[in-house]
């Protein structure tokens, strides 16, 4: 019991990957060691502390989402050409295709207090994940939109604390036990394949930056980044006037439309003022900074269970910090992207209304035409929410009035689940990363329940 060892290997083959990479091998190991249980252990007092340190390296392949015949490709019927029945390719093919591949080390130990009644468990790991299973754009010329292939390597780091107590003895009439769990997750993309480009970057934005003095690819797909930077423009006040408008620099990337060529770049009062990053009077693509990532960087939950005799109160909650969200639905409605749909009440109560209104909220103006709202800083919202997901209050009937009625159970509950968010995002649902196209939110729901046993 001191000293724990377990050694593992799965060889697996898959016939929808390419046909000489069908098969793959992936070993496991792990260790654990029972310092409680050595000699020099005994020198504590008893029940004070025990403490297990483990150790952990395995392998895991991945095929999910892959179709039966991704290597091979596929045809469709039920086509024409020239009035001929026609048969067509629908999925490209990829002999080429393998097992995604993840390498996980892990580090952690099981530490118990006074009597195991304080419990802590704590975890570091180091994730690689190699060749993974990516769609990748192809040309229009070549018939097909999409081709699945094995792209680049994906890093993740992370640790995760589990903290558990009884905080009450268990002669206690009232009992009450709590447990605490949080984990953080740092990615980075490792390795991307060869393109001649630095950092064999796919996509991304060039704009200014102030620390190196010149302008840099951001965002995208890059190596030593990470998947789901956001950028877009800056809000730094709405202009009051008509005279302090005149004074903006050139907004480029207004939507001028050919009925309105000249006026389309005239800034007026009740229009955003956009921070001009690289100072040149000119507001364009390399003015967009960095607002926020769609992935938490913690994550976690609090539990409590509180009981009294033959009464039970439980109650959970979860959190989510540092994601952020771009409200689209909000900025959609407040835009009116869709025609004439009404802005947020909000917008109306707050929005400039005439000359010399100080507010952070461009004028009304249908379809956007000065683009005020679509790509404003604003509508990038942090997403931190903590969420009530459940309470349950139960209720044993007592055992000398079950033995009357010849039961030896019966246990009344009462469940609210996704009860309330505690966060300041506007929209519906702080859960939703990335765009939020007015998502529906989590829905509320109570459950009556009895337990019976006879």
């Amino acid at each position: 019991g001191k000293y724990l060892m377990t050694i593992n290997g799965r060889y697996d083959g898959a016939s929808n990957l390419g046909a000489g990479y069908r098969f793959g091998f992936f070993p496991g190991v792990s260790v654990g060691w029972n310092l409680h249980r050595e000699e020099f252990w005994k020198a504590l007092p008893e029940d004070l502390l025990t403490l297990k340190l483990r150790a952990s390296y395995g392998e895991n392949g991945n095929i999910s989402d892959l179709g039966d015949f991704q290597a091979q490709g596929t045809y469709g019927v039920g086509n024409q050409y020239f009035n001929n029945p026609a048969v067509l390719a629908t999925v490209f093919p990829n002999p080429d295709l393998r097992w995604e591949q993840s390498r996980t080390f892990d580090f952690g130990f099981d530490m118990g207090l006074f009597n195991r009644r304080v419990s802590v468990i704590f975890d570091y790991y180091n994730r690689i994940t190699d060749d993974l299973l990516t769609d990748v754009a192809l040309p229009g010329s070549s018939g097909f939109s999409v081709v699945r292939t094995n792209l680049g390597s994906l890093g993740n780091r992370g640790v995760e604390l589990e903290l558990a107590a009884q905080v009450l003895s268990s002669a206690s009439p009232f009992q009450w036990n709590v447990s605490f769990n949080a984990a953080r997750v740092k990615s980075k993309i490792l390795e991307l394949p060869a393109n001649g480009i630095e950092n064999n970057r796919v996509g991304g934005v060039l704009v200014w930056d102030a620390l190196r003095g010149d302008y840099v690819w951001k965002g995208g797909l890059q190596e030593g980044g990470r998947i789901g930077d956001m950028y877009s423009y800056r809000q730094i006040g709405v202009y009051a006037t008509d005279a302090d408008a005149a004074k903006a620099p050139v907004d480029m990337i207004v939507p001028v439309s050919t009925a309105r060529p000249a006026d389309g770049r005239i800034k007026y009062g009740g229009d955003v003022n956009w921070e001009d990053l690289d100072g040149n009077n000119i507001i364009d693509t390399r003015d967009q900074v960095y607002l926020g990532n769609p992935y938490p960087v913690w994550t976690g939950g609090f539990t409590n269970s509180f009981g009294y005799k033959n009464f039970n109160l439980y109650i959970r909650t979860d959190f989510a910090t540092g994601h952020t969200i771009n409200d689209t639905g909000r900025s959609s409605a407040d835009g009116q992207s869709q025609g004439d749909v009404m802005p947020t009440k909000e917008f109306i109560e707050k929005m400039w209304k005439k000359q010399g209104d100080i507010t952070n909220t461009p004028r009304y103006l249908w379809q956007n035409q000065q683009g005020n709202i679509a790509r404003s800083s604003v509508y990038y919202q942090l997403g931190d929410y903590l969420a009530l997901r459940e309470v349950t209050l139960s209720y044993a009937i007592p055992l000398a009035l079950l033995q009357k009625v010849k039961l030896s159970n019966f246990r009344l509950n009462l469940t609210g689940n996704n009860l309330h968010y505690f966060t300041k995002y506007k929209g519906l649902n702080p859960e939703t990363g990335g765009n939020d196209a007015a998502s529906y939110p989590v829905s509320r729901n109570f459950t009556f329940g009895a337990n019976i046993t006879f």
